[in-house]
């Protein structure tokens, strides 16, 4: 991933009143989604669907490690 598409997206994140843990979850997924694009193949069908998980299965995800 660029870190310079990433910096604006992450400030504007920051500045933003009233973030909630679920916001920054999908707005860092529409990002990796976008990044996905660039990629060809295996490397765009795993990037895909790691960021196809929603905010609820990451949550489970994490109470089950």
């Amino acid at each position: 991933m660029k870190i310079i598409a990433v910096i604006p997206v992450l400030l504007l994140i920051v500045l933003s009143a009233g973030c909630t843990a679920r916001s920054v979850y999908e707005t860092l997924r529409v990002q990796q989604g976008m990044e996905c694009q660039n990629l060809q193949g295996r490397d765009r069908d795993e990037c895909e669907r790691r960021t196809g998980m929603s905010y609820d299965e990451y949550q489970r995800q994490l109470k089950e490690q």
